[in-house]
């Protein structure tokens, strides 16, 4: 062999064992020893952080290397809080993710001046769980009926203005003259949970599937009364309650409503900081990929939270993001004013 054959050849050894180590460092072997942590945009004890917390106890086994993955609670804002730490200030590095509330994107779309993270540069890692949303009240509420709450004040208890919590019962209102009295500043639905048993409220916007895990006695008992939803529909929770979408009665309001529903589309994603290597956003997208075919982690959501996976993954999610971003503004103004945003 010639030098310049003998050149050639040590250039692309070289240059193979350089691309491995790249690999090694900013892929599989990165996590090895480090810890993850999973910041969730809302407080202790509800569904969002419930669910953070098992997904986090399954990730450890499918990330390569093994990290340690905790997660810390960093409510505000309906996430925008949270979302906005992990865009600008978080470690570009994999080893800390975001959690959010559904309606981190609507979020986005509606408060500009307030998120200042943009959904199109985050690393878009998977969705687990999507589930049907209702506006429930006690059945000891002066009101308990649509035609009721028309004519009586209803008090529902919500977070920031830009979460679900509060945007469900902001257009229920104005679409279908609902006398319905938003009292925000709870940090999650666990919170509202305890106003409601004080009084404080007559009920929230949140997950049926939340009163599975939160107060199950309170379902066969009789105890909730759902007036409408947003999501599909659970004939084994909430049998014939009706979508918002088919009470308005105009091609506008139903845009309005499907505008409101990107968060029931993308249910809890995890998401990652932009900045990241290409190839350490595939390893994060790949563990969760496994998560989501790993029986056992199937298992402990219907046993620790009572529902069922419904996935989209990341490159998926990514997409629909997009899609979202790309809402007229005339339509996002609209839903803006009637949000009060």
């Amino acid at each position: 062999m010639n030098r310049t054959l003998i050149k050639i050849a040590a250039l692309f050894l070289a240059t193979v064992l350089t691309t491995g180590a790249a690999w090694a460092q900013g892929g599989s072997d990165f996590y090895a020893g480090r810890t993850v942590s999973i910041l969730v945009g809302s407080g202790p004890g509800g569904l969002t952080d419930t669910s953070a917390r098992v997904i986090a106890r399954f990730l450890e086994k499918h990330i390569p290397g093994a990290p340690t993955v905790i997660v810390q609670n960093m409510p505000g804002g309906g996430s925008v809080t949270m979302a906005n730490h992990v865009y600008r200030s978080a470690p570009k590095d994999g080893t800390v993710l975001g959690y959010p509330l559904p309606g981190i994107i609507t979020a986005e779309l509606l408060e500009p001046n307030r998120a200042k993270y943009q959904g199109r540069q985050l690393n878009w890692i998977g969705s687990a769980f999507r589930t049907t949303n209702a506006i429930s009240v006690l059945s000891s509420a002066a009101a308990t009926t649509l035609e009721e709450a028309k004519q009586t004040e209803v008090f529902i208890g919500a977070s920031g203005r830009g979460s679900l919590l509060f945007q469900l019962p902001a257009m229920a209102k104005a679409l279908l003259g609902l006398q319905l009295n938003i009292i925000t500043g709870y940090e999650g639905g666990g919170a509202i949970v305890l106003a409601m048993e004080r009084g404080e409220v007559d009920g929230q916007s949140i997950a049926l599937d939340f009163w599975t895990s939160s107060r199950p006695e309170w379902i066969p008992d009789g105890r909730l009364v759902h007036l409408l939803r947003i999501g599909p529909p659970d004939p084994v929770l909430a049998p014939g309650v009706p979508h918002l979408r088919d009470l308005v009665s105009t091609e506008q309001d139903r845009a309005l409503v499907d505008f409101l529903e990107i968060g029931f589309t993308l249910g809890w994603p995890l998401f990652a900081p932009p900045g990241l290597p290409e190839e350490r956003v595939a390893v994060l997208r790949q563990a969760f990929e496994d998560l989501i075919h790993d029986a056992e982690f199937a298992e402990a959501a219907e046993t620790i939270m009572k529902v069922k996976l419904n996935p989209i993954l990341g490159a998926d999610l990514a997409a629909y993001v997009d899609q979202a971003l790309s809402t007229p503004r005339a339509l996002v103004d609209q839903a803006a004013t009637i949000m009060g945003l």
